[in-house]
């Protein structure tokens, strides 16, 4: 290595979770249906196979397959290479901003965020599937196991470089590339999970032909926890997406997204109410010490996207002039502006959407909320059943930004699905698409408070008709 490639890169990358997150094991246990891969302290980490195959992913996305395949390695039959990248795995911070590596003392285990970072399930979103009729499927119920939003980590990523011009090109490529666009990590980023950005970067370059250069190798900072003979790379403000719609709307009235466990409201009331919106702590950071915050009210990324995906196979159907009533008369499935937009499994054929969606987080102060009651009908008499009063919680009237990212935004799509997209987020713009449950009794009506459909990229992308 030293002979061929006597130039060694590191980095040491410090990424900050933007949305809940998590790599699962890929099993469950008797309670829940998925499990968070953990390190020998018990604590949530971030795998170095998974990191390496999301940056794989972006490199090849913006420099192609070859390229990809010259730094990262390859193996096809009997012919392969080597890597040029190593990525150790990513490390958790503790509440001071810390990376823990190795196995940590029971008093170290005390720390305020990994203690609580132990907890098996610190995170649960109840989930259902829905059929293309928008109603629940059978035994569609399950439920996905997360880290919060906010919780860092820190990984090494290290290069071989053999000093030619191309070498050098070539990594300072992948930094940049790294600098400019947040992470999408772990399952379900399509649906607004394992959204990253960085928060730290230090690098440093050694030698090895040189005497200065083997001694500083030698003696290079083996911990994550320091940055000993690192420089620190300065981040831009902004890091890049690459095509982000967003639209500010604010509920014409009420509105709610099941699945909450606890009361948050001060208001005093008799008892909890039956049905509370659901919601989710987060980790914050000021001046590098963590913290917990309070529980936000949360409308999760796949209930836009799950309202946006139906709306979004009938405006495609209506441009295609395919009705309900005709033969060929797709199901949402097999809708080809969902295949495109949304991706689909299908037998041994796959493909990734294209399009992810972003948590809704309320950080407003105060939010505001209320308690409705209602009376349960017997669906015979059409009178009230006897004790069947329950009551619900419902926000009031609440701002919120959807921002939806078109992450790979070089793929040719048609222009009916292009138009089919832009008129389904008309329709949520314009209060025609509700979010949210109860939506059926005037719940989750959302409009919009500026102007439309904002595009960072000034609807270059959404008004091609050809690959950009």
């Amino acid at each position: 290595m030293i002979s061929s490639r006597p130039f060694f890169h590191l980095l040491k990358v410090t990424f900050e979770a933007q949305s809940a997150h998590a790599i699962h094991t890929g099993h469950g246990d008797t309670t829940h249906d998925s499990l968070i891969v953990r390190d020998a302290n018990g604590l949530p980490t971030l795998v170095g196979t998974s990191l390496a195959g999301v940056l794989r992913h972006q490199y090849q996305k913006y420099f192609g397959e070859h390229k990809a395949k010259d730094l990262f390695g390859y193996a096809q039959g009997s012919e392969g290479q080597n890597s040029w990248l190593n990525v150790t795995w990513g490390l958790v911070h503790n509440s001071k901003n810390i990376a823990k590596e190795g196995l940590l003392s029971q008093a170290e285990l005390q720390d305020p965020l990994l203690n609580k970072l132990l907890d098996q399930k610190p995170v649960v979103r109840q989930r259902v599937r829905l059929t293309d009729k928008g109603v629940t499927e059978n035994a569609g119920k399950f439920d996905i196991t997360l880290i919060p939003s906010g919780v860092r980590y820190t990984t090494f990523i290290s290069y071989w470089c053999d000093g030619s011009t191309e070498s050098k090109s070539q990594w300072q490529a992948f930094v940049n590339l790294l600098k400019e666009n947040p992470l999408r990590i772990g399952k379900g980023t399509r649906n607004g999970y394992g959204l990253f950005e960085i928060t730290a970067l230090y690098q440093a370059e050694w030698n090895l032909t040189e005497q200065k250069g083997r001694e500083g190798y030698s003696q290079r900072t083996r911990k994550r926890a320091s940055h000993q003979g690192l420089h620190f790379i300065n981040l831009d403000e902004n890091q890049k997406c690459n095509v982000r719609a967003s639209i500010q709307l604010q509920a014409d009235s009420n509105w709610r997204i099941g699945g909450g466990e606890q009361y948050l409201a001060n208001m005093t009331a008799d008892r909890i109410p039956d049905l509370l919106p659901m919601h989710e702590m987060k980790v914050t950071w000021h001046n590098n010490q963590a913290s917990f915050s309070q529980q936000f009210y949360l409308l999760p990324a796949s209930a836009i996207k799950g309202a946006l995906r139906h709306r979004i196979a009938f405006h495609y159907n209506c441009l295609t002039g395919c009705f309900v009533d005709d033969d060929l008369a797709y199901e949402t499935d097999e809708n080809p502006a969902i295949k495109q937009l949304f991706g689909f499994t299908q037998d041994q054929d796959s493909k990734a959407g294209i399009l992810a969606f972003h948590d809704v987080y309320l950080t407003e102060n105060p939010v505001h909320d209320q308690i409705v009651t209602h009376n349960k009908i017997d669906r015979y008499t059409g009178g009230v059943i006897r004790g069947a009063l329950f009551s619900e919680v419902v926000l009031w009237r609440s701002r919120i930004a959807v921002m939806v990212d078109v992450i790979n935004p070089n793929i040719f799509i048609d222009a009916d699905i292009k138009q089919a997209l832009t008129l389904a987020l008309e329709d949520l713009a314009n209060g025609w698409l509700p979010l949210g449950a109860s939506t059926s009794r005037g719940l989750g009506v959302f409009k919009n408070t500026e102007q439309q459909v904002t595009w960072s990229d000034k609807q270059q992308w959404i008004s091609a008709g050809e690959e950009v």
